[in-house]
Formats: structure tokens, sequence, C-alpha cells
């Protein structure tokens, strides 16, 4: 650093967005029913859950691989005692391809992976034919660090530039593992168990903390068991079916381990679902152990002003200078809303007796931005599993399908159109209650997340430097040298090297930035011999 001018300098570490992107693909697989379960009279639902899934950066493209697990409910042709209703699952892996161009094998990414719809058929008694789509979301990301000027003193004719951003600085992110072990116990006013069916589990956030060094994740994993029950005697309205239906729910709390995290920052957690198994203690206890993968991630927001030029009438100076790609944090923020809905059963569908459960996903979400104001629109699935009014001795357990369509807002004071969002959508709670017997309303708690943020694009100061004045003009006759664009460069730096000027440097390479020289690129120098004595 040359006399007279001095640097204050801050590290700066900032994630820059290389690109995102939505892939989908369609994964059909033909099932077969295992021999020691009965055979299939009708299928009454499919759903599908995306397990571990993996992903590698590659040139220009994410691979993605993972596994779909497909859990198959059906009526049996000849039930095996009290239990006409079966249920057996089948895992499918799959892997596709994002393309993201601008992406390199060591850059970061991040990958949800999501079922977008659902078909099948059931071809015979053992065989079911499904198809899946799923859609990946992707988002590619480099992490840089960066030197940046924010203070220069020196000459006191000194101007300098400076330009205030609010960016998010990433402290760290880790994952952890969580075990949540539960004890269900069946509700007095339901019939004893005979055989579990299913236990599905949900698990969702309730609330994130910082700690020195730690990420206090907590949450909720709703737990969905369908049973077959023990055969009663007909009540005054008539048990027609011994399959029923009951949930709880279990908390959990889990620390990661994030270096460099400390009270008062912010953290963002994601909560994966991997798996869950049940025993059955006795004919009213059911144990529950659900596997999840919990990741977390740290960032704090920081307001700097960064030096963006230096001038000086007295002084020739050399300002050395790199382009600065980053997202300003406008703000964020979270909302919650209800969504009531009745709902009619289908024509081709029998009357509802009671309703067993309502399982829901969140479709086709996208978000426009207006003065203040993240608006997200999209569209709720529910897949509702209900007992019907029909004959003794029918099976009356069905599945009807219904979509939901909603619009939400998110407030964000700064926001405007043209600006980005990250938006994340989850039904946090399901309400239903009958109607008559072919309507129902459906309550649908839905919990909606909401960051925007500015691209910027800024030519920031890294060094500053006091030179001798370079010569006034180049030579008569320089000779054209040919030279790739090192790390540091400047035409400052060049020109003193080939003795000549930066006027000269630009009038020899049309279309040149001075101020965005990359490494690697290749310009013409007219050079001078070093000057006699």
């Amino acid at each position: 650093m040359a006399v007279g001018i001095e640097l204050k300098e801050e590290l700066l570490k900032v994630e820059q967005v290389i690109g995102e992107t939505t892939a989908r693909k369609v994964l059909r697989e033909v099932i077969k029913i295992a021999d020691t379960l009965p055979t299939a009279e009708k299928i009454i639902s499919v759903d599908v859950i995306i397990l571990t899934t993996s992903f590698q950066l590659i040139k220009n493209k994410i691979l993605v691989e993972g596994t779909a697990k497909v859990r198959i409910l059906y009526v049996a042709r000849e039930a095996t005692g009290a239990q006409p209703v079966q249920v057996f699952e089948e895992d499918i892996s799959f892997e596709l391809i994002a393309e993201v161009p601008g992406t390199e094998p060591l850059m970061n990414a991040w990958v949800q992976v999501d079922v977008h719809d659902i078909a099948f058929d059931l071809v015979d008694i053992r065989t079911v034919d499904v198809r899946v789509v799923i859609s990946a979301r992707v988002k590619v990301t480099v992490t840089e660090q960066l030197e940046v000027v924010t203070e220069v003193t020196g000459p006191a004719d000194l101007q300098v530039t400076r330009e205030l951003l609010k960016v998010e600085d990433v402290i760290g992110d880790a994952q952890a593992q969580a075990l949540v072990t539960g004890r269900l116990i069946v509700p007095f006013e339901k019939p004893d168990i005979d055989s579990v069916i299913s236990v599905e589990a949900k698990p969702r956030l309730t609330d994130v903390q910082v700690l020195d060094g730690q990420v206090v994740v907590e949450g909720l994993i709703d737990v969905d068991v369908l049973y077959a029950a023990v055969p009663q005697d007909p009540t005054p309205e008539g048990v027609k079916l011994p399959v029923h239906f009951f949930s709880s729910q279990l908390r959990f709390s889990q620390v990661v381990e994030v270096p460099g995290a400390a009270v008062g920052m912010v953290a963002q957690a994601r909560i994966i679902f991997e798996t869950v198994s049940f025993t059955e203690l006795d004919f009213r206890t059911v144990t529950v152990d659900v596997v999840l993968k919990i990741v977390a991630k740290v960032t704090i927001v920081r307001q700097l002003e960064i030096v963006t030029d230096v001038t000086s009438a007295s002084e020739v100076l050399d300002v050395e200078k790199r382009l600065l790609r980053v997202e300003d944090v406008i703000g964020e923020d979270i909302a919650q809303t209800i969504i009531k809905e009745v709902l009619e059963v289908p024509r081709e569908k029998p009357n509802i007796e009671r309703i067993l459960r309502i399982d829901t996903s969140v479709k086709e979400t996208s978000w426009r931005i207006i003065d203040g104001k993240v608006i997200i629109e999209g569209v709720i699935e529910l897949q509702t599993l209900y007992v019907a009014q029909t004959p003794e001795g029918d099976q009356p357990v069905h599945h009807m399908s219904h979509r939901v369509k909603f619009t939400l807002f998110v407030e964000i004071p700064g926001t405007q159109e043209g600006f980005t969002a990250e938006t994340r959508v989850a039904v946090e709670h399901v309400d239903f209650e009958l109607v008559e017997d072919r309507r129902f309303t459906a309550k649908v708690l839905v919990g909606v997340f909401a960051k925007v943020t500015e691209p910027v694009q800024l030519n920031v100061v890294v060094n500053v430097v006091v030179v001798s004045p370079a010569p006034p003009a180049p030579c008569p006759q320089p000779t054209i040298v040919m030279v790739t664009i090192q790390p540091g460069d400047t035409l400052w730096a060049l020109a003193r090297k080939y003795n000549t000027t930066v006027e000269a440097i630009i009038q020899a390479n049309p279309g040149i930035q001075p101020e965005n020289l990359q490494v690697g690129q290749v310009i013409q120098i007219p050079a001078c011999p070093a000057p006699k004595g």
C-alpha cells in the first residue's frame, strides 16, 4: 500500500446465486402384491412419500437421486379375519437431471423433491400400475469471500463514493438426525385394536432458536393410525366395518451444532421425514419410532457501506475493483390463514357414514410481487378416506380427492415489482366436519414464509494505491503484445508494466470494461520499450 492512502477492509462472505430451475420426471412402476397378502378387489388410495435424496453437481447440471416410497391401500377380495383393508409398500429408486448453466462441481445446491401427481390402475388381482410425477426444485449458489474496502483516508481532496448494502452473511450450516419415540393410546370412544393397517407420520416445525454454537429446532409430529378393530356387536347406528382411525401428536426438540452461531442471529431449519415403524403393545397401545433429518442454516443480515469508487485531483490512483453480485435483503416474514371449504362427494361415490382422515399436500405454488407485498397462489390437494353408507357385509372404505385453490399474501415493507422472492407453503393442520351424508367442511390451516431480495451487481473497491504518472502518450511505434489477464491485474498496473497508457490499452481493445477484467481474458497491449537511462 502506497504512503498517503489508508484502507479499512472487511471480510464479506456471501452466497451468489448461479441459477435455479424446476425439473420433472414421470416414474412408472408395475407393482406386484406380495403372495403373503390377500388379492385386491379395488384400490382405495395410493400415497407417495419422497424419502432420502442426494445430489451431485457436475458442469451445468445437478444429478438428483432418491427413493419414492409408494403406499397402496386396497380392499382385499377375501378379508383376513377382521381386516378387509390391506396396505403394502414398495420403494422406487429414481434419478433426474436439472440443468442450471454455470454450475460447477464445488458449488452449493439446495434441492427439494416433491410429488406433483399420482395415477394408478389395478391391472389384475395382484398387479398395480403406478405413475408418479415428481418435481425437483433446484437452486445453485457459490459462497464467495471477498475483502471489501469500507473506509479510505488519504489526501484532503480524496473523493470516496459509497453504497449501502444489506447482505446475508452465511455463518454455517449443519444437519442432525433425530429419533422420536412415542406411545399412542386408542381414544376411549374407539374400539380395541385387532391389527394395525398403517401408521403415517408428518412432522412440522414449530420453533427455531439460535444459541451460541447451536440451533435448537422444535416441532410436532402428527401421527395417523389406521387399524382393524376387534369385531363388536352392532350399535343402534350399526357398525358395518371394523376399520377405524385415530390420530395423536408427538413433540420433539433437537439440537444441531453450528459453529459460529450466536444469539441474535437468524436460523432457517428444514425437517425431512425418513422412516416410521410401529409395534402393537396391546389391544389399546401402539408404540412408534419416527426418524427425522433436520437441516439448519445460520445467517446474519449485515448493513455495510461499501466503497465503490475513489478519486483524487492531486494524486494518480490505481483503484482495483471486483464485480460483486449479491442478493440485497429487503425483508422476510411469515403468515397464517385458515382456508374453509365445503366439499361434496363425487357423483359416482357412495354417501358418507363417517370420515376416517384427510391427507393434504400443497401443489403448484407461484408468487408475484406488488408494492409492499408478496402474493402466493397455489392449490391444496385433499385426499379423504371415509366409511360409506353401504349394505351390510359390503366393504365401505372409500376414497375421494378434491383440489382447493388459495391466494395468500405476506406484507414486507420496501418490496417492489422486479424483486425476487423465496417462498415456502405448508399445511399445518386439517380439521373436518360432516355437514350431511354428501357434504363436509374442511378447514385447512396454511402457513407461508416469504423472503424478498433484490439482485444487485456492484463494482466494489478492493485496493487503492498511489502510482507514478504513466507516460503521457504511447511511443510512436508500439509493439502489440497479447496478454492474458491474471488475478489482481488492472489496466493501471499493465500500463506501467508495458510503458503505455490506460487510454492506449482501451483504444486497442474496443468494448473492454476496465473495472470488470476477467481472469483468463486475452487483451492487446501497445507496449513501448523502457525509457533509456
